[in-house]
């Protein structure tokens, strides 16, 4: 007897219906990434990938923010320090950098939490382009 699980909004799961113990798992790939950063989920990604689709996605989707965060960042640092550098003064590389930061510490939260209740209740999410450039898949 399966466990039953509850359709949500987004985009539908490709694979098809998702075991409880993948849900769980997809889950884990967006808490463990709160508690400990990207390794949850790259280690994840690696051991249940050939096992489950789902987590596979789930997994990707929270590196991928990761990953386009930490871009973020790294473009953020060199506009400013190649301003800071040219007008041979720090406030452009704190005018640079401080906002990124602030806009992707919260951004990350939701998108990991969002991320966690989706994966949660068994549906595919995929977070905006914008936000989360699909590196990963």
């Amino acid at each position: 007897m399966g466990v039953r699980v509850r359709a949500a909004r987004g985009p539908p799961n490709p694979q098809g219906p998702v075991r409880p113990d993948d849900t769980t798992w997809a889950l884990m790939c967006y808490v463990l990434t709160i508690a400990v950063g990207f390794l949850a989920p790259l280690v994840l990604y690696f051991v249940k990938k050939n096992e489950s689709p789902f987590v596979r996605h789930h997994a990707a989707q929270s590196l991928n923010v990761q990953l386009t965060y930490l871009l973020h960042i790294i473009i953020a640092l060199a506009v400013g320090g190649v301003l800071a550098v040219v007008f041979q003064h720090p406030a452009p590389l704190v005018i640079c950098l401080v906002p990124v930061l602030l806009f992707h510490m919260v951004a990350q939260w939701v998108l990991l939490i969002l991320g966690a209740v989706r994966a949660h209740q068994g549906v595919a999410n995929r977070f905006p382009t914008w936000l989360c450039f699909r590196m990963v898949r």
